[in-house]
């Protein structure tokens, strides 16, 4: 029975150290995701709201494979983009007399 549990905190070690270089390694491409989706909403937002063009040319300022890899929408007063299928998104809200700021989720 000893060995039996040494070899599944072996495993379980492994797999853990395995997560954590994983984690680590995409440490920065998380960091871009979340800098990218703040920029992209509140551009966007502002874009609409403030500039008044509609959003279809708004997205079209980005460059294209942003535009491949950003989902933009917008509802209302409230401008959303997210990647990684919604896992990373940030919003922005325009309010009448103070424009557009990013808002916590």
């Amino acid at each position: 029975m000893g060995r039996k549990r040494g070899i599944w905190i072996a495993v379980s070690g492994a797999l853990a150290l395995g997560a954590g270089l994983l984690a680590w390694s995409f440490a920065d491409d998380l960091a871009y995701a979340q800098i990218a989706t703040g920029y992209a909403a509140k551009q966007t937002c502002s874009c609409v709201h403030v500039s008044g063009r509609p959003l279809e040319a708004c997205l079209g300022d980005f460059p294209e494979d942003a535009r491949r890899q950003i989902k933009v929408t917008q509802a209302g007063a409230r401008t959303r983009a997210s990647v990684l299928f919604g896992l990373v998104a940030a919003e922005a809200a325009f309010e009448d007399g103070f424009g557009c700021s990013i808002v916590e989720q």
